[in-house]
C-alpha cells in the first residue's frame, strides 16, 4: 500500500491556513528524516518552485488562489 489509511483531513478556510500547509509540505521533503533536496525548489515533485518563482515545474500547479470560487461540496443540492 503507497499510502497510509487515515482520516486527517483539515477544512481550510482561510488563505493563511492554506499557507500554512502548503509551507508544511514545501518543507519537508527538505527536513527531517527525509533530507530529498536541500531546498523546497529543488525538489522537483514539489508545487514549491511554482509558489516561489510564478515558474512551473515538471507537473502543473494552479495556484489555490485562482480556485477560492469553485465549490467542492459533493452534496446533491
Amino acid at each position: 500500500e503507497v499510502w497510509e489509511t487515515s482520516f486527517d483531513w483539515k477544512d481550510c478556510r482561510s488563505n493563511e491556513f492554506v499557507w500554512q500547509k502548503l509551507n508544511y509540505m514545501h518543507n519537508n521533503p527538505c527536513t527531517g528524516k527525509w533530507q530529498l533536496a536541500a531546498n523546497p525548489i529543488e525538489y522537483i515533485h514539489s508545487s514549491a518552485k511554482f509558489y516561489l518563482t510564478s515558474v512551473q515545474g515538471i507537473y502543473p500547479v494552479t495556484n489555490f488562489m485562482e480556485m477560492e470560487e469553485v465549490n467542492f461540496n459533493l452534496s446533491k443540492e
